[in-house]
Parts: C-alpha cells; structure tokens; sequence
C-alpha cells in the first residue's frame, strides 16, 4: 500500500498512539487473566476474563457497524450477549482505541489520536481494575487494596444482573436500537416519587407500569417473583436510600438477567444449556400498553409477531429504525397529503380503533361526516377533536391534531 493513502496514515498514526501510551508502563497489555493492572492496557480483540470464565471485558462492535466499545458480555454463550457498555454515548470511531490504567492510577479510554473520550471518576487513586465473576468490572482503590473505589454496578446500562443494587439514584436505561447502545426512551427506576415500588417511565415523564409497592416480602403487583427455594430479593435500608438486589439459589445452575428491551418492556431471561436465551418473564404483558410503543401514527397489536405498524394511510418514517425495532423514537409519517376539502366524497378520514378489527375490516368515517364521528369516536378523544374544530375552524386541522393526539390499539 503506498505511504500516501488515508488508510495507511491513519494506521500509522494509531500505532504511534498505542506506543506512546504504552511508553514506559511495566505491563504493556493485559495477560488475558481477570486483572488490569496498573500502567497496563486493553486494545484491539484483547480481553479480561472473570476467574471462572463467566464473564468477558473488551472492545466490541455492533454488526454493521464503525463504532467501538467497551463492554462487558457472557464469555461462554455461543451468541455475544453484551450485559454493560462504558462509552455507550461516545464509541470510538473506526477502531476499537486503548483502554489504560494509568500508573497516575486514573482509567481511561483513548481514541486512536490519543485522546481520551471516557474515563473513570474515582476520588482515590487506582491499583488495578478486575472483572469479577458476578459480572461486575471493579477498580480498587491504592490506599486499601480491598476497597472498591469505582464499579459498573453503580452504572448499569439496560441490564441487572444477581448481585447488582438498584437504589432511587441507579436506573436502567433501553438502549437504542440493537446497534446503538446509546440512551433510549425507556428506563426502570424506583419511583422517583419516594414510593418503594418499581416503574417504567417512558422519556422520564410519563409512568406505564408499577411493580406494587414492597411490602416487606414482594412487591404486591409481581407475586410470581417470589419463587421459594430460587429467587429471591435483598433489601438494604439506609437513612437516605433503599436498595433492591436479587440473587438465585446455589444450587440452580442457571444464568438470569432482567433486560429492558428497546421496546419499553422489562424481561427476565435465562439460559439453561449455553447456547439460547429464554424468556420466562415479561412485564408489561402487553406490549401495546408501553406508551409510545409505536411512536407516532403507529398501531399496536400484540398478536403480531412484529406488534407495531403504521395506521392506514402512513409509512413508516425511517425504514431503517423500523428494520431494527426502533418503533418509538421515529413512527410514522402521512403516505400522501391529506385531503378533508371535498364536500360529499372525501377520501380522508377516521378509523374506530374501539372495534375488534381483521386486518381488512378496518370501517372508514369521513371527515365531514360529523354526526357519525361524534356516534364513533371515543368521548374523551372527541373533546379533543371538537375543541380544536372550534378554535381553527379548519378540518385539516381538525383531523391533523386529532391523529396525532390519538393512540391505536388493535385486538383480534
């Protein structure tokens, strides 16, 4: 390759990075054990592996994809299932960077001009960073080698993993899409409200499900999750917080975790035999009562494999984002203009979503129709209507912000 090309410099450059900031460490690279020890670092398919081989730290990067990672995933499941995400809003572009613990005791990740774009924020000075078997990556602390100054636990990403706390200040966040681990719509927290429960909140805003509040042994709405002999929660009180973890019997020979998927529901997965993830419990049940499921002018029906589509007469906006069930952030848009002009044959309208529909059965009400509109549309969804007819005048409007405003739901 001649010395002139882009795809020459730029590897020219990335391996001067890595050596200058290899420049003068003890142990350059990680010895592929479980520990990172201070002034060594990560790069390229380089990895950490926890003692007993559960779980695995390096780069990473989404199929199809340019962007890098780092982040933790199950070292001995066939398909790469990634459970925590450093950078998951800052990836390194093109190649994976170096991640270094420094010997000034500071973890960071560089990018392939050196810079640093994600680091480790720990008021004492580290001695080395271990991936644990638990899944969690901890850095320990100079001054007491046993006490852990920073770890991954307290910045769970869209997972919770036995051993993990969630508190009012921890929250799991969606990713995405299946390629983007960066934030989503949707998270699971303690209620901010103060109450011992757990909710999912779509944008931080609005509240679609509630676990039931803790009532000293479960949460009142989920008492499936107290499964004796298996499953079981741990509370810690403290004067300022209360703090949910859960841990499995000894003696199951199981791997769990609870996902919030991109979708908006929270799920319990488990793997018996290595190679395939089952899901063996799902809240909400229905999927189409996630607010926003299906984003804007979108339908929702749980009966489909694929629940969400756009209502008659939209598409979706982005065929990409729908490819990868990425249904909430982008919806749908209007396939042609909307046409409410016509006095007697308008070919613009609402669907009742009230009624049972097959896929063709789907009734028609005109716009000018006003008398069945008023017979056919929900109450509180006509107030709506009306109040803007009133204060635009206009049906385009009328119909606009009707749809809009409106959410579908279709049942078989």
């Amino acid at each position: 390759m001649e010395m002139g090309s882009n795809g020459a410099l730029e590897y020219l450059l990335f391996v001067l990075t890595v050596l200058i900031i290899f420049h003068n460490c003890d142990e350059c690279t990680a010895d592929g054990g479980d520990t990172l020890s201070l002034g060594a670092s990560l790069t390229g398919n380089q990895t950490i592996i926890s003692k007993n081989g559960t779980f695995e730290l390096g780069f990473f990067s989404p199929n199809g994809t340019s962007n890098w990672y780092i982040g933790i995933w199950y070292g001995k499941v066939a398909e790469k299932t990634v459970v925590w995400v450093a950078n998951r809003e800052t990836p390194a572009k093109k190649r994976p960077g170096v991640l270094k613990l420094s010997t000034q005791g500071s973890l960071d990740l560089f990018d392939a001009e050196g810079a640093s774009f994600w680091s480790v924020n720990v008021s004492d000075k580290a001695s080395r960073a271990i991936i644990l078997d638990s899944g969690n990556f901890v850095v320990l602390s100079s001054d007491n080698k046993s006490e852990i100054a920073w770890q991954s636990f307290d910045h769970p990403v869209d997972t919770w993993l036995p051993g993990m706390k969630i508190s009012g200040k921890e929250k799991l966040v969606c990713w995405n899409n299946s390629l983007d681990p960066a934030p989503g719509h949707f998270s699971y927290q303690m209620d901010p409200s103060g109450t011992r429960q757990f909710v999912l909140r779509w944008n931080n805003s609005v509240q679609y499900w509630e676990s039931g509040a803790w009532d000293g042994k479960r949460f009142n709405q989920i008492p499936e999750m107290t499964l004796k002999g298996s499953f079981r929660y741990i509370v810690e009180n403290t004067t300022s917080d209360f703090y949910i973890s859960y841990e499995l019997s000894p003696a199951l020979n199981v791997l769990t975790r609870f996902v919030l998927h991109k979708s908006g529901v929270f799920q319990l997965y488990a793997l018996f035999d290595d190679t395939t993830w089952s899901v063996t419990w799902s809240q909400p049940r229905d999927e189409c009562t996630v607010y926003k499921v299906c984003g804007a002018y979108g339908s929702c029906n749980s009966n489909n494999v694929q629940f969400c589509n756009c209502v008659q007469g939209f598409i979706p906006r982005d065929n990409r984002s729908w490819s990868l069930q990425d249904w909430s952030s982008t919806g749908c848009v209007r396939q042609s203009p909307l046409n409410c002009d016509a006095e007697n044959d308008s070919t613009d309208g609402f669907i009742d979503s009230r009624a049972t529909l097959a896929d063709n059965q789907a009734f028609y009400i005109p716009c000018n129709d006003e008398e069945r509109l008023r017979e056919s549309v929900p109450p509180q969804l006509l107030l709506h209507c009306v109040y803007f007819q009133s204060a635009f005048r206009n049906m385009r409007d009328l119909v606009w912000r009707f749809a809009k405003h409106a959410q579908f739901s279709i049942t078989k």
